[in-house]
């Protein structure tokens, strides 16, 4: 991260001090060249000036020898490389006698004059025409130039010198313009001095450059570099887990105000951290204590579904609906109670081993159960060959003592279905089925004391004893119903009377009723 932003940052110093030394430079070095340039021009028309100043005077005071005078010392002793008079026409002036015969034509001069300008008569020199020299006669004002000659460059000034009206009594009037003066000057030594001074330029500005730039990388080094490399730091400590690192705040500019603020959420942080451990130290425990809880709950499921088999559906039904089971306490309920047992159980019990019998007992009892939770009825006890089964008016649709009839019909025929599959396996068995309907006292019974107790949910009564007596009674395959039940049942069930019968424990003989099954009501008409 240094190196990229340190070289960021000086590539950008760098960048800004070339463009601002850059234009500065520049400009200066431009501004000298012209100044230089300006100098060197002014100085050739000051001397053009004084040229045509003394011309004029000598000229004024009809002396034109001590203006070829003039003209040839300066000639000799002047900086510039050429200094030249045409006239109007592009003739060198001042070399032949032209101009002073037409002057003295005119005006008249004096015979020293005459003989002096004799003497200095001279071959002119080549005709002048060039485009400046053509622009000066028309404009009447100074054409200036720069040519180059000989890959020499050349400052050139065209002046006229005007036709006054003081002049024209020796030139005439018939032109505006008697004269142009021609001066020349290389400009060698001011494009030199030029180079010179931009070179000079040139490296003062990159030795700024270097020099600016190198202090303001350390500067900025120190006063940028150091505090980010440190505040990187203290975050890559925070990124692995130290949550005690700190970034340096002790300025007051940006950066302190950046370190600062790192230090604070680096602190809350380290408390959110603190939180989040603290929080899934309790979810761990919560965790745990879910975990044992399924553990248990899943123990207790299992429980639930083995204690299930030995309890009937109506307590399991009371028990979900309110788990404090006042219902279950005893009290006078309309059932139909119905008693079988196997007819010959202790033939049975003599021709077979008792596993076998067992098995028996197991696989048909099985199949019964369905019966008679389809007919909404309750076992309640099952005590070796024999099932009693309580069908209560709040939990039978209808008529329990109709459901209890209908149960009993197809426990039978289950029992020939069976006998049929298992023929080869097991003796043909036969029922004993009774059926009784009246009042009974349902709900939990506690057997034995405090030491060990046992509850068992049953429906005790007379109804019960008599629907136990009636099973009893019966022959094989019969199903035997008290009067009550008789009574109402005959709408749905073809009753044969069998007259009153004495029971055990019974103050009065019942008239009793055996139920015709289906199918036989033909053989009994």
């Amino acid at each position: 991260m240094r190196a990229r932003l340190a070289t960021k940052i000086t590539v950008l110093i760098v960048v800004v001090l070339i463009v601002g030394f850059g234009i500065s430079t520049i400009w200066t070095i431009h501004r000298e060249s012209q100044l230089l340039v300006e100098q060197n021009t002014l100085a050739v028309r000051r001397l053009t000036a004084t040229l045509v100043a003394s011309i004029e005077g000598a000229m004024l005071q009809e002396r034109p020898d001590v203006t070829r005078i003039v003209l040839d010392e300066l000639k000799a002793s002047s900086p510039v490389d050429e200094l030249t008079i045409y006239r109007r026409n592009g003739v060198e002036a001042f070399t032949d006698l032209t101009t002073m015969m037409e002057v003295d034509k005119n005006a008249g001069l004096a015979k020293e004059v005459m003989a002096n300008i004799k003497k200095m008569a001279r071959p002119p020199g080549k005709t002048m025409s060039g485009p400046l020299f053509q622009r000066a006669v028309e404009t009447l004002r100074p054409q200036e130039n720069l040519l180059e000659q000989n890959g020499v460059p050349y400052f050139v000034l065209h002046q006229p010198i005007l036709n006054q009206n003081k002049c024209q009594g020796c030139h005439g009037s018939d032109h505006q313009v008697r004269a142009v003066v021609r001066v020349a000057t290389s400009m060698a030594p001011v494009l030199a001095e030029v180079r010179t001074q931009r070179n000079r330029q040139i490296l003062i500005g990159l030795l700024t450059i270097l020099a600016a730039g190198a202090v303001m990388t350390v500067a900025m080094g120190r006063i940028v570099i150091r505090p980010i490399n440190a505040l990187a730091a203290a975050a890559r400590r925070v990124g692995q887990g130290d949550f005690d690192a700190r970034a340096p705040a002790g300025s007051r500019d940006e950066l302190g105000q950046l370190g600062a603020a790192f230090n604070e959420m680096t602190g809350r942080l380290a408390q959110a951290y603190r939180d989040l451990e603290g929080k899934n130290n309790e979810l761990a425990r919560a965790l745990q204590e879910v975990q044992e809880s399924r553990q248990r709950l899943a123990v207790l499921e299992q429980l639930k579904g083995e204690l299930a088999k030995f309890v009937p559906d109506a307590v399991k039904k009371l028990l979900e609906q309110n788990p404090n089971a006042t219902e279950l306490e005893k009290k006078n309920v309309d059932v139909s109670v119905l008693f079988l047992d196997i007819a010959g159980y202790t033939k049975l019990s003599e021709q077979l081993e008792p596993k076998k019998l067992n098995q028996l007992v197991q696989l048909y009892f099985s199949s019964f159960l369905e019966i008679i939770q389809a007919h909404h009825g309750d076992v309640n006890e099952t005590a070796g060959d024999g099932l009693m089964v309580i069908f209560q008016a709040d939990r039978t649709p209808g008529d329990h003592a109709v459901n209890a009839t209908r149960a009993a019909f197809a426990i039978r025929q289950r029992v020939g279905t069976l006998n049929e599959e298992y023929g080869g396996v097991f003796p043909a068995i036969q029922l004993h089925m009774g059926i009784n309907t009246g009042p009974a006292l349902v709900g939990a019974t506690k057997l034995g004391g405090a030491g060990s107790e046992r509850w068992t949910f049953t429906a005790s009564g007379q109804t019960t004893n008599i629907a136990a007596r009636l099973a009893g009674s019966a022959t094989g395959g019969e199903i035997i119903v008290g009067p009550s039940t008789a009574e109402r049942i005959r709408q749905h069930f073809v009753l044969e009377t069998l007259g009153e019968r004495a029971f055990k424990n019974v103050s009065q003989p019942l008239v009793v009723f055996r139920v015709i099954p289906p199918g036989v009501y033909e053989k009994i008409a």
